[in-house]
């Protein structure tokens, strides 16, 4: 530790009565409180240096870099501050050895106790300055239990809106919990299919409890020019669409299922995708081999990241219903690719999102397995962020065609605390030669793999 600790205290709607007695003493011995405004003002009386927390906040850290170390500095936060809130920055900007948290009761676990309801399975998103899309995965697997953080623009009454616009208003019962552990606290309830905008406290959580049990959605082909362009870096642009997959015509024969390919191993000419360099497609020998490092479960969450024209997502997703697979391109040629081979042959358990990566993977369910095909040159923030969400006994596959690849893959996967093995796959196809057939080589690849304990 360089000095005097950063001491991070989260707090409620009753201000200093919610806090521990640790929390208050933490407080009482600050010569620097830094927090929001509504934050300061539940201490009127206190005396010292004080640091609004809004707006730039890079440029509040920068204060609080040479401070915390001279004096005792205290930051409030609300709730959690681990939770959706301000720790996520500082522990990207201090040293860990350097905070200590105190955190209080979140805002979701106070709605969920008021409404008697477990909230370890429900399903968190926020919508502080991301678009109202980070909703559509969960809404479109009917998750049970939804809790969303809203803001001024992702209102409770944009939330109903997008219910309707999504077919799910009549799924859904929408509970508007305001300004949780105050005086002034308020629950009420609506039915998203009838409620139109009023007013609410800007302090509100809102909670998705399913009523009815609908017949499951797939999310298949959408128009060409079809998704969100444009989004930064905080929320991905998702493509989905409700409707039912279109199987190809055809009689399956021995061997191949209704849409006319083999149960494993989808040949190469039955997937659209680009030919020459930048759009080689994953060889099926090596798919198949690569798809047995992932040691897929029936009921695992799949990321294919860099997922191209879909082969490996495909491919993947028909080896079990219960399998759910994720496909992210952010390319716009391979990913209409993509949407089309999807329609065709994922049978309604992929879902192809347009999204640059890693950014395009938050507000995806955390994986069992993750498949790395492309990386866009971002291959280590991709392993990293991977590792990060990756449940216990998670596994990791990555293709790699280059050396310098295969060495960024080895030093990513090693910085993020696994064990890497690497296998090198070189493939010879037969080739027509005058009268006769040579053997032609394709090029190596390696296949790097990992766990996670």
């Amino acid at each position: 530790m360089t000095g005097h600790p950063l001491v991070v205290v989260g707090i409620g709607h009753d201000g200093p009565a919610g806090l521990s007695a640790e929390g208050r003493a933490h407080v009482a011995a600050a010569r620097v409180l830094a927090g929001g405004r509504r934050h300061l003002t539940f201490f009127p009386e206190w005396s010292g240096e004080k640091v609004v927390v809004e707006g730039d906040l890079e440029t509040v850290v920068g204060r609080l870099r040479p401070r915390y170390v001279a004096e005792k500095t205290v930051v409030l936060a609300s709730g959690d501050p681990l939770f959706y809130g301000i720790g996520r920055l500082l522990l990207q900007s201090f040293p860990r050895d350097d905070l200590v948290f105190l955190p209080h009761v979140t805002s979701v676990q106070l709605a969920f106790a008021r409404l008697k309801e477990t909230w370890h399975d429900a399903r968190v998103v926020s919508l502080h300055g991301r678009p109202m899309e980070a909703l559509r995965i969960p809404v479109e697997q009917r998750e049970a239990k939804i809790a969303v953080l809203t803001d001024g623009k992702n209102h409770p009454a944009a939330v109903a809106g997008f219910l309707r616009r999504h077919g799910a208003a009549e799924d859904y019962a929408l509970w508007v919990c305001e300004n949780l552990g105050g005086a002034d606290e308020r629950m009420s309830r609506h039915a998203p299919a009838g409620m139109r905008e009023e007013a609410f406290s800007p302090l509100n959580v809102v909670v998705l409890l399913r009523e009815r049990d609908p017949a499951p959605l797939a999310p298949v082909l959408r128009g060409e020019g079809s998704g969100v362009r444009g989004m930064d870096c905080i929320a991905p642009a998702h493509t989905y669409s409700p409707s039912p997959p279109t199987p190809r015509p055809g009689v399956p024969g021995r061997g191949e299922t209704e849409d006319g390919v083999p149960l494993l191993g989808i040949p190469e000419h039955a997937l659209l995708h680009r030919a020459g360099p930048r759009g080689l497609i994953t060889r099926r020998e090596v798919r198949l081999l690569a798809l047995c490092y992932l040691e897929l479960r029936r009921e695992d969450v799949v990321w294919d990241v860099g997922a191209g024209s879909g082969s490996v997502a495909i491919e993947a997703a028909r080896l079990s219903a219960g399998l759910r697979v994720f496909a992210v391109e952010r390319d716009d040629e391979a990913f209409r690719q993509l949407e089309t081979n999807v329609a065709r042959l994922g049978g309604g358990r992929v879902w192809a999102i347009r999204a640059d990566a890693p950014e395009g993977l938050a507000d995806l369910p955390d994986p069992d397995a993750v498949f790395v095909g492309g990386s866009g040159g971002r291959l280590r923030e991709i392993i990293a962020t991977a590792a990060r969400r990756l449940k216990p006994g998670g596994r990791i596959a990555l293709n790699c065609i280059t050396l310098e690849n295969l060495a960024r893959g080895w030093d990513g996967l090693s910085e993020q605390g696994l064990q890497p093995e690497a296998t090198s796959v070189q493939l010879a196809h037969s080739r027509p030669l005058g009268r006769l057939h040579s053997l032609e080589p394709d090029n190596l690849i390696f296949i790097l793999r990992a766990r996670k304990p």
